[in-house]
């Protein structure tokens, strides 16, 4: 069904899992599940995979990040403060607050969504890239 705004109309598309294109970063894998690039204009919904004991870097983002734990657990780090994660955790991050995660024994599973075209900035270095699985 369309979906209709001032400047343009767009089918909502239907993805099938065996589409979703995958990423690997740091040893964890990065399959987007929609993009900006493939229809969904405002935002990304994308699923990392981490292996036991394996994390994402210190980070932080121009806008919010949402995530939730899917499977496995963790230990998540922001601005100082650590928690731990289970499944079906979620977390709010606000834009600017670095954060990392470190997958438990069993590794983790997170969905995350936040705006297209979020930057992505290293705590260590301060790059910063538009990943292609938000834009």
């Amino acid at each position: 069904m369309p979906v209709e705004r001032e400047d343009q109309v767009h089918a909502v598309p239907v993805e099938r899992a065996e589409e979703h294109p995958a990423f690997e970063l740091g040893g964890n894998t990065i399959t987007s599940l929609a993009a900006p690039s493939r229809g969904a204009h405002e935002a990304a919904l994308f699923r990392i995979d981490l292996p036991p004991g394996g994390g994402l870097p210190p980070h932080h983002h121009d806008h919010l990040d949402v995530f939730a734990m899917e499977a496995g657990s963790g230990t998540f780090h922001i601005d100082g403060e650590t928690f731990e994660l289970a499944t079906g955790d979620s977390v709010v991050v606000p834009a600017g607050a670095v954060h990392f995660l470190e997958a438990g024994d069993a590794g983790a599973s997170i969905v995350v969504t936040m705006l297209a075209g979020t930057k992505l900035i290293r705590a260590d270095d301060g790059s910063e890239i538009v990943p292609p699985w938000v834009s």
